[in-house]
């Protein structure tokens, strides 16, 4: 009875047709006095024409509702459509061509969902290895007749560092747009990073050489400290012996006098999970810090650029947006 309600509530226009159809005839007949033999016989004329019409039309009705109900018990994918009831009108396969589009769509979100499931697992084995290297050594400083405290404080530093990397990553992914492009002065900025890696410089010995940093750039400060953080504890790093220095020459430029990279890595140095010969050499690298920074760099509308030479040591050019840049 539901069924029959909901057919003669969406068709009753037909019906009200046929009211009025055979309203009008009865009206003629009276106004023409002509016999009302002749109403009759097309008022059963039009009402076996409806009957015929009910019955195919409610039979076509049913079979759609039941093929509706069918593909409604199931997830709704692209394969549903071959399910559909065969559309009639325009109207009907336009409906059916959008709901196409829809699920198409839907599909190619959650793949793209999935892939970024699987990157993040991937580049996650990838900072548990790295941070593998620090833990261990913490263990051992634990474990020994004599506590080390200030080699327990790098160590946990550099926990800190990697947690940092970490907690940045998944901010990039999660594509906040919490950028904030602004006019900043470089030289306290850099002085602010270098004061949190001073112990090590120390420790190794290294000279740091800063020169001609008194210049305003345009850049987002908090990401552009994330870069310079990354290259300066990469620097330091693979640097055992000589110096880092931070100059301005048109362009911000971090050089050392580390171990280098070797040519046929250079190239790769910025894709992510690229280690190289060093960082398997050393296992000291997850391949995720320059990688993180090239993708921020590009978000904020710097350029880093990177040469190297084995032995001799790495330097990294950081080109920052012009003030017609960011204007525009």
């Amino acid at each position: 009875m539901k069924l029959l309600g909901s057919y003669l509530k969406e068709n009753s226009h037909v019906y009200v047709m046929y009211g009025l159809f055979a309203s009008l005839t009865l009206a003629t007949v009276y106004l023409y006095d002509v016999s009302l033999a002749l109403f009759w016989d097309v008022l059963w004329f039009l009402s076996f024409a409806l009957v015929i019409y009910s019955l195919i039309k409610g039979y076509r009705y049913r079979q759609t509702i039941k093929q509706l109900q069918q593909i409604q018990k199931r997830p709704l994918t692209t394969h549903s459509l071959v399910f559909f009831p065969r559309p009639t009108q325009k109207s009907e396969q336009m409906y059916q061509e959008i709901i196409q589009q829809l699920l198409q769509e839907k599909e190619m979100q959650q793949q793209q969902i999935l892939e970024q499931q699987e990157a993040f697992l991937e580049d996650f084995g990838l900072w548990m290895h790295q941070i593998k290297t620090p833990l261990a050594g913490l263990d051992l400083l634990v474990q020994a007749p004599d506590v080390d405290r200030q080699r327990m404080k790098n160590e946990l530093f550099k926990i800190n560092e990697y947690l940092q990397l970490m907690l940045n990553y998944l901010r990039q992914n999660l594509n906040h747009e919490d950028l904030v492009i602004e006019k900043i002065s470089l030289e306290p900025v850099v002085k602010e990073v270098l004061k949190k890696y001073a112990i090590f410089f120390s420790q190794k010995n290294l000279r740091l050489v800063l020169k001609g940093l008194n210049v305003t750039v345009y850049t987002d400060k908090k990401w552009f400290i994330f870069i310079l953080e990354q290259l300066l504890f990469n620097a330091i790093k693979y640097t055992e012996n000589g110096e880092i220095a931070i100059y301005w020459d048109q362009q911000l430029v971090i050089a050392d006098t580390g171990i280098g990279i070797r040519p046929e890595d250079v190239p790769r140095v910025f894709e992510k999970g690229y280690t190289g010969y060093n960082g398997r050499e050393q296992q000291r690298a997850s391949g995720l810090g320059l990688y993180l920074c090239q993708m921020v760099a590009d978000k904020i509308g710097m350029t880093l650029t990177l040469t190297s030479q084995m032995g001799q040591g790495t330097q990294l050019t950081l080109t920052f947006p012009t003030e017609q840049n960011f204007n525009e």
